[in-house]
């Protein structure tokens, strides 16, 4: 699927339907926010054809309240936001694609023993070794990932508490990404992006942060080469390489860094008690 060129991606805004999903797993049912999000995740397929007044009357909410909303999910205005919708709506059809699969278990299971005996490959790689010595160095971390991956990187920060090593992480749903111009050189960037999507997105604005930039993907692409000082391929077996955002899934979206990161822990576990 090709790549929106209109679309104006930030750190912040990436994923509509991510960002939607934050704020109504974190907010009460009665919170304006809340109810914002519930009408705009349920009337998704027909929100282009609705005026930012129908939102207001029957949210009962003030115009202004939904213009607050929009800016808070990282969009100027009501337009920018509708303009995102095609690709919300691709990004759900792919949910579909993934799962339309006759004898879909055992299709999951080959995949993900592919998957595993790839990662697992990868991490023998001396390319492994260099990323574990960098991540232990770095005086500060800063994991930098979409939201819809961010739930392994969110569990490997609660492992590697245990070791002593305090890391932060920063999601496509942050409304605040000020920590970021405040890492120094010697602190890390991780930018985990499994299909290169998110990195795609937000490679012109990390450039100019001080902080060494890492990045760990599946995407070849050649256009990382001049953003980051270095690249982890999680895999070699599925490797891509594409300038285009796509909408695609397979098992290394939904699984590859869960994997990836339980494997990392335990080799820093283990340097960490040598």
């Amino acid at each position: 699927m090709e790549e929106n060129h209109f679309i104006d991606y930030r750190i912040s805004r990436f994923n509509l339907l991510t960002s939607l999903l934050s704020h109504l797993n974190r907010n009460d049912e009665n919170d304006t926010d809340f109810v914002i999000a519930r009408y705009f995740l349920t009337h998704l397929r027909q929100l282009k054809d609705i005026s930012i007044y129908k939102i207001a009357e029957e949210c009962f909410v003030s115009r202004s309240s939904i213009q607050r909303f929009i800016k808070n999910i990282g969009y100027d205005t009501y337009t920018q936001l509708k303009a995102s919708l095609d690709e919300v709506i691709r990004h759900e059809d792919s949910f579909k694609d993934y799962t339309d699969h006759t004898g879909y278990r055992d299709f999951l299971q080959k995949s993900l023993d592919a998957m595993v005996n790839d990662i697992r490959k990868a991490t023998l790689s001396a390319s492994y070794k260099k990323l574990l010595n960098i991540f232990h160095d770095a005086p500060q971390t800063v994991i930098l990932t979409a939201e819809d991956s961010s739930h392994a990187c969110k569990l490997f920060q609660q492992q590697i508490l245990t070791t002593g090593k305090l890391i932060r992480i920063i999601t496509s749903a942050n409304e605040n990404t000020d920590l970021l111009a405040t890492l120094k050189k010697d602190d890390l960037l991780l930018v985990c992006s499994v299909t290169g999507n998110y990195a795609l997105a937000i490679n012109d604005q990390i450039k100019d942060f001080k902080a060494r930039k890492v990045l760990i993907t599946l995407n070849h692409t050649t256009a990382f080469e001049n953003t980051y000082s270095f690249i982890y391929y999680l895999g070699d077996d599925n490797r891509i390489s594409s300038r285009k955002i796509v909408t695609d899934r397979n098992v290394y979206n939904n699984y590859g860094l869960t994997f990836f990161f339980d494997l990392f822990f335990h080799d820093c576990y283990v340097m960490h008690q040598k």
